[in-house]
């Protein structure tokens, strides 16, 4: 957990996207590598869907929990429920977006490749983004996702943080 929080701490967002497509987030990470040049990816991070329905990941807990703020999933996923998630509350809801990656290449060092980055994609939909740590680059991409949410709010999302009572819903560090 430690590294994890190193990364995220140390991430930078250099450039984020003005317009996001729908469903797809455009990103390039640049991230030392250990013989001091770096390594550049360039990928995509889009929202898993099953037919045209976007797909979410939520946490859930039983009624034994005390009172966090969760919301009972019969409020959310009104209809026909299994009887065993009756009672149960919704805490945490996050969009399915998966990783993917178009190309990988190693570059010169790090202030030349960030440098080199934002010259290369200035104009472009794509959000520029430097880690800490080139092995670690997925969760400094979820960072920059995490953010987007803040920006470009999720109509389901804003839903449901509205409902447990944020504004927005609560950031990653």
């Amino acid at each position: 957990m430690e590294k994890a929080q190193e990364v995220l701490e140390g991430t930078i967002v250099h450039r984020r996207p003005f317009h996001v497509e729908e469903g797809i987030w455009h990103f390039v990470v640049v991230g030392p590598h250990a013989n001091g040049a770096s390594v550049i990816r360039a990928g995509t991070a889009e929202q898993a869907r099953i037919q045209a329905a976007p797909i979410y990941i939520a946490t859930l807990g039983g009624p034994h929990i005390p009172d966090t703020g969760g919301i009972p999933i019969e409020e959310f996923a009104s209809g026909d429920l299994p009887g065993e998630l009756a009672g149960l509350k919704i805490f945490h809801l996050s969009p399915l977006r998966p990783l993917s990656v178009t190309s990988r290449r190693q570059g010169p060092s790090m202030d030349e490749a960030v440098a080199e980055t934002l010259e290369r994609f200035k104009g472009v939909e794509t959000a520029v983004i430097e880690t800490p740590d080139e092995a670690y680059w997925a969760l400094s991409v979820l960072k920059y996702l995490d953010e987007s949410d803040l920006f470009f709010p999720d109509p389901v999302l804003t839903r449901f943080y509205s409902r447990i009572g944020f504004n927005t819903r609560p950031m990653l560090n």
